[in-house]
């Protein structure tokens, strides 16, 4: 058993009994895709099962662990074999859904805990429907963002971001398995030839663009410097981070 309530593990009774208790649910939600040769299909909604996990733990029974969504918004992978990707529509209506469903049942707040950056624009979508349709409390965690100076720290490369020494570094410290450690490659970086389009460039546009079209192995970055270590400093101060801010949720005037 779990020092925290994680909801596929409850019965309908034991659930009933908690909820007075339950102070925020945890969705974790990822994607299934290439992360090239260096990473598992599954690494994105691993990472956000993994992740969540951990803040659940640090929260207790005043956090309620929902199952992990799978599949996310990745058409810009699909230029690879082992992406499944959802319409940005569907991962919205997904997401609203499951909010709608715990509000219901007297939770009021959720905090999406996301392992893919294709997600974000959306979740930020999902959020700000449920916040202003339903009135639960949303929030969206990105573990790159949250804890965005130790990735920087540990981003040894021009242009990581994807089956990078950054993300290989995260999967080496959350779990192993998902890890080709035999494999681990370089970027074979495509030139695009376009300006200020990219995420690594401070004055970077928002534009799609496939990853076919970026990358001939699917990986940004070097995963060949990836380390526990840094996957350890970062995850630990994305949780550490996640925490305060929910910790804060009760008495905030939001």
């Amino acid at each position: 058993m779990t020092d925290f309530l994680e909801m596929a593990r409850l019965t309908s009774p034991e659930m009933a009994a908690a909820i007075p208790d339950i102070e925020v649910a945890l969705q974790p939600i990822g994607a299934t895709e290439q992360h090239g040769p260096n990473l598992a299909l599954g690494t994105d909604f691993v990472a956000a099962d993994r992740i969540a996990r951990r803040v659940a733990a640090e929260l207790g029974r005043r956090a309620l662990l929902l199952p992990v969504l799978p599949f996310g918004l990745s058409p810009h992978h699909m230029g690879f074999p082992g992406t499944i990707t959802l319409d940005a529509e569907t991962v919205i209506r997904l997401c609203f859904d499951v909010a709608r469903s715990i509000d219901r049942q007297g939770i009021k707040a959720i905090v999406f805990v996301n392992g893919h950056n294709g997600n974000s624009a959306v979740l930020q979508v999902a959020a700000t429907k449920i916040r202003y349709e339903l009135g639960l409390r949303a929030a969206v965690a990105f573990y790159f963002a949250q804890a965005s100076d130790r990735v920087r720290a540990h981003g040894r490369t021009q242009r990581f971001g994807h089956a990078c020494e950054v993300e290989t570094s995260v999967l080496m410290h959350l779990d192993a398995d998902y890890v080709r450690t035999d494999a681990l490659s370089k970027g074979e970086m495509k030139e695009t030839g376009l300006a200020h389009g990219f995420n690594n460039d401070p004055f970077a546009l928002q534009v799609p663009v496939p990853f076919d079209r970026q990358t001939a192995n699917g990986a940004f970055g070097d995963a060949r410097l990836a380390s526990v270590e840094a996957g350890r400093d970062i995850v630990d101060t994305a949780v550490a981070r996640t925490v305060a801010f929910i910790e804060s949720l009760k008495t905030a005037s939001i």
